[in-house]
């Protein structure tokens, strides 16, 4: 069987076009001067925003939305806790004064564990979302930030996150700028 010239060339070219189907990572900064980390996958339809990043200890939280095949996602919080010892087992949230927020355990892993004379123990992971609505952001939000404390009903561990208003309103508007 013989293969014509212009053939072999439409394959060799097909071949040689690199896969567009990964997440993209861009940084755009929202008209309030914050800068949103963007990652694209146009193949997946999914589209993740993230604002900096609010560490205190040894946790962090990040402001993201996540939208999937044409679907808007809310804002949120998203959070680790890393660290050594004994679980904490953080289990719920709370806004400055004492109202509910929405918390959802995202899972708990061991990490790497070590043994000598110097130290002992496994490296502890704890990831967590919370759920926040508008509402919820203008109620609690004062002097520009929304205080949210994360905590453990069994070992009396809680930790405060103090996140700027102007994060979530970032996420949001690069989120909605998007074609």
């Amino acid at each position: 069987m013989k293969i014509s010239p212009t053939f072999a060339l439409a394959a060799v070219l097909m071949m040689a076009q690199p896969a567009d189907a990964q997440a993209v990572r861009s940084e755009v900064t929202a008209p309030n001067g914050v800068k949103v980390t963007v990652y694209t996958d146009e193949f997946a339809e999914r589209y993740e925003y993230t604002a900096p990043m609010v560490q205190v200890g040894d946790g962090f939280v990040l402001v993201g939305r996540t939208d999937r095949g044409g679907t808007d996602g809310n804002v949120r919080l998203i959070g680790s806790f890393v660290y050594s010892g004994d679980w904490r087992f953080y289990d719920g949230a709370l806004f400055r004064g004492g109202a509910q927020a929405e918390f959802v355990s995202q899972g708990r892993d061991v990490g790497r564990c070590s043994g000598s004379r110097y130290s002992r123990g496994c490296t502890l992971t704890e990831s967590f979302a919370i759920l926040i609505n508008s509402e919820q952001l203008s109620q609690h939000a004062r002097n520009g930030t929304l205080d949210v404390q994360v905590r453990s009903g069994r070992t009396g561990e809680s930790v405060v996150f103090s996140v700027p208003v102007s994060y979530f309103e970032a996420v949001q508007q690069v989120a909605e700028a998007r074609p």
